[in-house]
């Protein structure tokens, strides 16, 4: 594998990505006084884009929208067709797939419409459920970490019982490595979680493409009604990994390829300004 293909294969990032709402919803659930009050609003398309990162907004980033044509379709296209992107399929076990939906944006208004239906409430989707994406490249070309943003417009139930489920999912044993479709997906764990909004969980997880390794460092925040998704990534390539050493016993410089060791992290600074604009 060349040089300036690998370069490209490891800006390749996975996953997921949630949400932004237009309103957040009281903390202690309702009382006389909360009977007649309606529920939030979920934020429209107009609202979610101009929430969403921007050009500028993140310095040393390059902010970009992906091509959502194809969204359809199981691998995506345009600027986000080589991402590895997870087929959609049942995962196995059933109570990882807080994870699965995390991994695909096309199935969280599924996922939850599917869990209001099963307490006989109306589903997200049909509240107006709807998402926006962004990735956003490091411009040191030695820093091979890409980080898709992702929002999404959730009824405030529903974001509150995504993370609850979402932190139950990567606190299992059952989910350190499991199944959704035909890929498999393996190291979950449970990271610490950034203090921001009302709650917010971290973890990492990892799957096999091709001969290399595609590690995920995720991290979910919800504000009232809101979640967002920074889903941070990197390829671990060790042919490249191996060039790079020969490169440097030759005096030549390698071009820095991720190690086993060096996984991804999300940025402090593309949170903060994400969360600066929800």
């Amino acid at each position: 594998m060349k040089p300036s293909v690998s370069r490209v294969v490891a800006a390749v990032s996975v996953v997921v990505a949630l949400g932004v709402s237009a309103a957040c919803s009281s903390g202690d659930g309702g009382g006389d006084a909360d009977k007649g009050a309606k529920p939030p609003a979920s934020a429209g398309p107009s609202k979610l884009e101009k929430a969403a990162l921007a050009a500028g907004d993140v310095k040393g980033y390059k902010v970009e929208k992906p091509d959502e044509s194809g969204a359809g379709s199981e691998s995506g296209s345009g600027s986000d067709s080589s991402a590895a992107a997870p087929p959609v399929g049942k995962p196995s076990p059933a109570e990882c797939a807080p994870l699965a939906a995390m991994l695909d944006v096309r199935t969280v208004g599924k996922a939850q419409g599917a869990a209001g239906k099963a307490q006989g409430a109306e589903s997200a989707e049909a509240k107006g459920t709807g998402h926006v994406r962004r990735i956003l490249t490091p411009t040191d070309d030695k820093d091979f970490t890409t980080t898709r943003v992702g929002l999404s417009s959730l009824a405030a139930s529903d974001a509150e019982r995504t993370m609850t489920d979402l932190r139950t999912a990567t606190r299992s044993k059952k989910c350190s490595a499991f199944r959704a479709g035909e890929q498999r997906y393996i190291g979950v764990r449970s990271l610490p979680a950034p203090h921001k909004g009302d709650e917010a969980v971290s973890y990492k997880i990892a799957h096999r493409k091709g001969e290399y390794v595609m590690r995920e460092s995720v991290t979910v925040v919800r504000t009232g009604a809101t979640l967002a998704v920074f889903d941070a990534s990197n390829l671990y390539d060790p042919e490249g990994v191996q060039r790079d050493r020969d490169a440097e016993k030759d005096g030549t410089g390698g071009i820095g390829t991720p190690t086993a060791d060096q996984d991804p992290k999300v940025a402090p600074d593309i949170v903060d300004a994400q969360l600066g604009k929800v």
